[in-house]
């Protein structure tokens, strides 16, 4: 427990000194930590931080978008939307009626 209250302490101190616009160095010193300290969290934080995304892809999202499915016989459908779901409900609706 903590290590995981260190682990916190040093994230924010990460945060800070990014947002303080001051060197590493200068920032350790201020706030009386070595920097060899420092850069062991900031490596330790960075290397956990990549443990946690394995296996998962980031996606964006774009607020609007145009889907368009095309049939085998040159039949198209096409939706304009904001949600997603929409897609899904499209999919349904076809599965339905060629079920």
């Amino acid at each position: 427990m903590k290590r995981k209250v260190r682990a916190a302490q040093m994230a924010q101190m990460i945060e800070a000194q990014a947002k303080s616009g001051l060197s590493k160095k200068a920032f350790c010193s201020e706030q009386g930590i070595s920097v060899a300290n420092f850069y062991y969290w900031q490596r330790r934080l960075s290397q956990d931080d990549e443990q946690e995304l394995q296996g998962f892809t980031a996606l964006s999202v774009r607020p609007a978008a145009e889907l368009e499915l095309r049939l085998p016989d040159g039949q198209w459908v096409g939706v304009r939307t904001q949600s997603s779901d929409a897609l899904r409900v499209l999919l349904d609706a076809i599965a339905t009626d060629h079920a």
